[in-house]
């Protein structure tokens, strides 16, 4: 659907208009160096933005415009949607004592622990480690909510900041997950879109698919299947392609299976996606003709520290893997890459400065609606200038 406009925004067609109406209005010939004709020309940006604000002012009345926090009235009036909040994550946790001790050793909630000295989480409950024994686990929740708290791997939380009496170490035994960000725009409105599924009382696909993207809003791409009569499967995705652990997925259950909200035949069953693993191997080539950004190009493909934190291979990673379905492409790839190295010369055309991409892996491979591709292995070199 082409954009909506309410009223003329075109500067062109606006100067012309304003021209054959005084025109028409005096009966006069506006010559291009009269001085009534220069005056308006100058007024004409000032008339362009502010029909620019009229127009984004009547755009903002619309769901696919709207914007914060216009959004949020429009969402909880008419399609009784709320904005979901930043989630905190959390991550299974072990403490270890520095030896036996003969009475119980108390550990009181939100005795904090660090990867970094930058992010902190916190003991989230109250723990008790009996007599006699040395070890006992805990859930680690991160101090503030945000999707920068995910991705600590096992082992990396482990720093105390909060000594403990006789508490020898605390560290994580899995990936943290589960923060998030407040919702966006673009994922709230698509929840408000499919809202109205949600009213019926018949099990529709879409209805499932927008309770359980509002069990969390670290929930980015659901999908809903049937695979035998009176079965219905839900399978969510969080942010970044994080598989969901049991948490979200009980809160995914708990909030589709309501009996006002599903029929009592249904049998739902929430899980995990299938994981497609790939692999990254390629060479690529820069046109000799660049040689003075040359580093500049190689950041922009393969991250500002060359370690594909960011860049094209790493937006390239976060595409495939940020909803379910989406085959294994390396044509894709090959665009992001070509695209990261692009300029634009004098007369405003662009080329790029990749010469050559020799791609070994991954190759074109065709996944099912429930599969998330998630990559291996990275091994990316530069082949040099040609």
């Amino acid at each position: 659907m082409s954009d909506i406009n309410f009223v003329e925004t075109d500067s062109k067609t606006i100067y012309e208009n304003i021209i054959n109406d005084f025109e028409n209005a005096y009966g006069e010939t506006l010559y291009p160096a009269d001085e009534r004709r220069i005056f308006i020309q100058q007024l004409i940006s000032i008339i362009v933005g502010l029909k620019n604000d009229i127009n984004d002012s009547a755009r903002q009345n619309l769901l696919r415009y709207a914007r914060s926090p216009v959004l949020d009235a429009i969402g909880v009036d008419i399609y009784h949607t709320e904005r979901l909040e930043p989630q905190k994550a959390t991550c299974p946790g072990l403490i270890t004592l520095v030896a036996i001790q003969n009475d119980d050793i108390q550990i009181p909630s939100g005795k904090r622990v660090t990867p970094d000295g930058i992010i902190f989480f916190k003991i989230k409950d109250d723990v008790t480690i009996e007599a006699g024994q040395t070890r006992k686990e805990c859930i680690l929740e991160a101090v503030d909510p945000g999707a920068s708290y995910n991705g600590f791997l096992s082992g990396q939380i482990k720093n105390i900041v909060d000594p403990i009496p006789y508490v020898e170490s605390i560290i994580n035994t899995d990936t943290s997950k589960g923060g998030a960000d407040l919702e966006e725009d673009d994922s709230y409105r698509e929840r408000c879109r499919i809202a109205p599924e949600s009213y019926s009382t018949a099990g529709p696909e879409k209805a499932y698919e927008y309770f359980a993207k509002s069990a969390d809003s670290s929930i980015v791409d659901v999908k809903v299947d049937s695979p035998s009569p009176g079965v219905v499967k839900i399978i969510p995705l969080l942010v970044n392609g994080e598989i969901p652990n049991q948490s979200i997925l009980d809160k995914v259950y708990a909030e589709c299976t309501p009996r006002n909200r599903r029929p009592l035949t249904d049998n739902v069953q929430v899980d995990v996606p299938t994981t497609i693993n790939y692999d990254i191997n390629l060479t690529y080539y820069l046109d000799i003709e660049h040689k003075t950004e040359e580093l500049q190009f190689r950041k922009s493909i393969e991250g500002s520290n060359l370690d594909y934190v960011d860049g094209a291979i790493r937006d390239y990673i976060n595409w495939q893997q940020g909803r379910m379905g989406i085959s294994i492409n390396p044509d894709e790839l090959r665009y992001k890459i070509q695209n990261a190295a692009s300029y634009k010369t004098s007369n405003g055309k662009s080329y790029t400065a990749v010469r050559r991409i020799v791609l070994n892996y991954p190759s074109f491979t065709q996944i099912n609606k429930t599969d998330v591709a998630k990559v291996s292995n990275i091994n990316i070199t530069y082949g040099g200038m040609e």
